[in-house]
């Protein structure tokens, strides 16, 4: 199940920063992630991370590489893609 938004971008962020770029930063939501070296193994663990915690699939012919671009698109393309299942 999709939590609400505010939940759902908290924990992508928190994700991404500490599981995938390993920043000891704080990510913006709207940072840039291509420009932070976020790549197609990180796109690959963010969709895992995503299925996992929402039990949502998204797969290739869902998205292209910019809706995964910041965190608020990821948390856009989640929800978009939630809707089209029904879910």
């Amino acid at each position: 199940m999709v939590p609400p938004r505010e939940e759902l971008t908290r924990a992508i962020r928190e994700h991404i920063q500490k599981k995938i770029l390993f920043r000891p930063e704080p990510l913006g939501d709207d940072d840039d992630l291509l420009d932070l070296g976020f790549d197609s193994m990180s796109i690959t663990r963010l969709l895992v991370f995503v299925e996992e915690r929402c039990g949502l699939l998204i797969e290739e012919k869902d998205y292209v590489v910019d809706d995964l671009s910041t965190v608020n698109r990821a948390v856009d393309l989640v929800f978009k893609v939630a809707a089209e299942k029904g879910l």
